[in-house]
């Protein structure tokens, strides 16, 4: 029997070299490789052509998502090589790995986890230092700032060399004598396994074992007679086993990076894959791309900034003692001959070429939830294809609308907003939509970013609870999220999003739980806060073809509630109550103003008007009225002038009189600059205000100045330093209504369009 170890580095192209050329070498009659043996029912697929890294396999908790775990591959990932040596020279292959079953059923044994921890004894304060990061450890004291660049230049970059393996094992070997059990817990475990599984590889007759493992654990495997069979046992034995399901689902190369958080990425898959594929030509290779960017990007360059780069990097790399540049090299060389120096264009090549975009495929064979293939149907049927990577990307967009956009005056635009919606709603942001350019600005156009995201395949997984269907699963969703919810600002966001998603079944048992809260609502801030999205429904639902009769009884049912109430509402009220209210207002006016309905903008106005003369209201309150009734000419300047003077008169307290003047201000100054009356009033109030109360009101006056606009504020300081306002004649035109009925279908028509 003869059992032979190596020793990887996960994700290592030059391990993977040395590793296919020793099972060559060796040519073993069983293949044992760290990985839980989930895995063994995803072997099958390995082979198939439509299973294209980087990928990953998912193993997962049915009962339990939050209990899930992805294991990557690459192409020049050891292990991945080793299933495809395997599959080639028909030899099974052992997962040896902890099973993510009991991994998952650790909690539940928390003496177990207690004795694993028990044997976390501390050494000296050096081999403290070493267990923290051990590779690290070794990789500074031969002059290397981190344990990745010490190993690609130790093992990776070298010639393809089957002794490496021993040098590998015996290195770790006296690290770990140094380390000893500091911060092992889990890989005691997770060793007492894989020697489980190698014992039972030897029991079984396998006379040429080969181990494929994390180099750090193959002391652990390298003499099983120094390890007692009963202690193993001991500390598998009693962990309760999870059921577990696994599939293989598409990775980047993005998450193989260590900047992605990942703990055993590398800097630079798109190298590393150079590296595998053609190590001698990987430097030409490389530069040859970055120039094709840099050309693609119209930056100029040329074949002969390739060349140097080159030159310069292989040149480094001499002077550096190293056998091929690393990614250190060859960033050095494409600043220095491509960027003149400047290292702003190497954020170019980061994604590009150091990380790399490249995401693997899956093949349709491999078997997923019904939510999934439904999703899938739908990628294909709304022409999303291409936009499945993971690039960010704007949907449709082109050389003249670099943004793209949907417009949902068409049927397949529309479609294809629904379906976006629905997955969002399911917490799927397969696209996310630009709101402050889109739906705002345009009711009938939408801007989306498109991005597919590996995480997708567990988030799937976990809205398959809600349906089989997109379109059943948002649903399903939104009833369980309208059942629980208890305010009605939530249910009118959740409403706004069930019509943009198109989801009439849905409609009728969120309207009607909608109605009930609002009935039994008496907060008048709960119905005013609801008010925009009903409006917003109202006056845009139709650009979606949607029946939203229910959603307009409703809003008639509060507006009436909102207008009787709110006088009473806006009395004696403290500072932040009032500040609440004064912002409901105003939305609450925008609201009413969009809805353009004549009867309740009628109503709104009289209570509006009615707030603004009530003492009993703080000063914010009324200010903010009084100008909303002047800017909808319920009343003129000469009554707000009156209005006013008594507001900012001396019997005011000053508090308040700069309350009344920041919520009458509020947004513009444009009517104190054409107003010289009203200019007068404020000018002479803030004139006769003592030191003590300007100093205790500069703030206010400084937060409500500030807000103008800047041709705003520099119009008034000229006012300020000439000591006079320049009256100017003001003409009235007087409209003729016979006219402006002949135009007004023609804005009615460009304004709903």
């Amino acid at each position: 029997m003869d059992i032979k170890l190596f020793g990887i580095r996960h994700h290592g192209p030059g391990s993977s070299r040395s590793l296919i050329k020793g099972l060559n070498a060796f040519l073993p009659d069983v293949i044992l490789v760290e990985g839980a043996p989930e895995l063994d029912d995803l072997m099958s697929y390995v082979a198939d052509k439509d299973l294209i890294p980087p990928v990953a396999a998912l193993i997962y908790n049915p009962k339990d998502l939050k209990q899930a775990v992805y294991y990557p591959f690459t192409a020049f990932s050891p292990e991945w090589q080793s299933f495809l040596f395997a599959h080639k020279n028909n030899i099974p292959v052992v997962n040896m790995d902890l099973p993510q079953a009991l991994c998952f059923g650790l909690h539940r044994v928390p003496e177990k986890l207690r004795l694993l921890e028990g044997n976390n004894e501390k050494g000296s304060i050096k081999s403290q230092e070493m267990a923290k990061d051990p590779l690290g450890f070794i990789a500074r004291l031969a002059g290397y700032e981190d344990s990745e660049r010490w190993w690609e230049v130790m093992f990776e970059q070298g010639t393809a060399n089957v002794d490496i393996f021993d040098v590998i094992t015996d290195m770790m070997s006296a690290l770990r004598e140094e380390v000893g059990a500091q911060g092992q817990a889990m890989n005691l475990l997770r060793e007492a396994y894989m020697r489980k599984m190698l014992r039972k590889a030897v029991k079984n007759g396998y006379k040429r074992i080969a181990v494929v493992c994390g180099a750090w654990h193959c002391p652990a495997l390298s003499n099983l007679k120094k390890y007692s069979v009963k202690v193993d046992n001991e500390l598998v034995k009693g962990i309760p086993r999870i059921r577990t399901k696994s599939t293989w689902i598409a990775w980047t190369y993005e998450r193989i990076a260590t900047s992605s958080g990942y703990g055993a990425g590398v800097v630079s898959p798109a190298w590393y894959e150079l590296l595998f594929e053609n190590k001698e030509e990987a430097t030409i290779n490389w530069m040859a791309r970055v120039s094709q960017l840099f050309k693609n990007e119209e930056i100029d360059t040329s074949s002969a900034h390739a060349i140097e780069a080159v030159r310069l990097a292989e040149t480094l790399a001499t002077l550096r003692g190293l056998q091929l540049p690393g990614i250190g090299e060859l960033s050095e060389a494409v600043v220095t001959i491509f960027s003149g120096g400047y290292e702003a264009q190497l954020e170019l090549i980061s994604k590009k070429l150091i990380v790399g975009d490249k995401m693997g495929e899956v093949p349709a064979s491999i078997p997923v939830i019904p939510l999934q293939e439904d999703i899938d149907v739908n990628i294909k049927k709304l022409k999303f294809s291409k936009y499945k990577s993971p690039d960010a990307k704007w949907l449709k967009a082109s050389a003249n609308r670099p943004r793209g956009g949907l417009d949902l005056r068409k049927e397949h635009d529309l479609k294809q907003s629904q379906f976006l919606h629905r997955l969002s709603l399911l917490d799927i942001d397969f696209g996310t939509e630009d709101k402050a350019s889109g739906r705002e600005l345009s009711t009938k156009n939408e801007y989306w970013k498109m991005q597919w995201k590996p995480d997708f395949s567990i988030q799937i997984i976990e809205a398959g609870m809600w349906g089989n269907t997109t379109e059943q699963a948002a649903v399903n969703w939104v009833v369980d999220k309208a059942s629980k919810a208890e305010e009605l600002t939530d249910l009118t966001n959740l409403l706004q999003k069930l019509i943009h998603a198109d989801l009439p079944a849905a409609l009728s048992k969120l309207v009607i739980k909608l109605r009930s809260l609002a009935a039994l609502t008496q907060d008048i801030n709960h119905l005013m806060n609801a008010l925009p999205a009903l409006v917003h429904i109202n006056r845009y639902g139709d650009v979606r073809n949607t029946e939203i009769n229910m959603v307009n009884e409703l809003m008639h049912e509060m507006i009436p509630r909102i207008c009787i109430s709110l006088s009473t509402a806006c009395t004696a009220l403290d500072e932040p109550a009032e500040r609440i209210m004064y912002n409901n207002i105003l939305t609450s006016n925008r609201a009413l103003s969009l809805l353009n309905d004549l009867n309740y903008l009628d109503f709104w106005t009289q209570t509006l008007l009615l707030i603004a003369g009530n003492e009993k209201t703080g000063g914010l309150i009324r200010g903010t009225c009084t100008r909303i009734s002047l800017d909808n000419e319920s009343l003129n300047v000469d009554d707000v002038a009156i209005m006013m003077q008594f507001a900012l008169s001396s019997a005011v307290k000053t508090r308040v009189a700069s309350e009344w003047i920041e919520g009458f201000l509020h947004g513009s100054g444009l009517l104190l600059i054409h107003n010289p009356v009203l200019w007068k009033i404020v000018d002479d109030w803030v004139s006769e205000l003592k030191n003590e109360d300007f100093q205790e009101l500069l703030p206010i006056l400084r937060k409500t100045f500030s807000s103008f606009a800047e041709a705003e504020r520099k119009k008034m300081l000229q006012i300020v330093k000439d000591g006079h306002m320049k009256t100017e004649a003001v003409f009235f035109a007087q409209t003729d209504p016979r006219r402006t009925e002949m135009i007004l279908p023609v804005l009615k028509l460009i304004m709903k369009n």
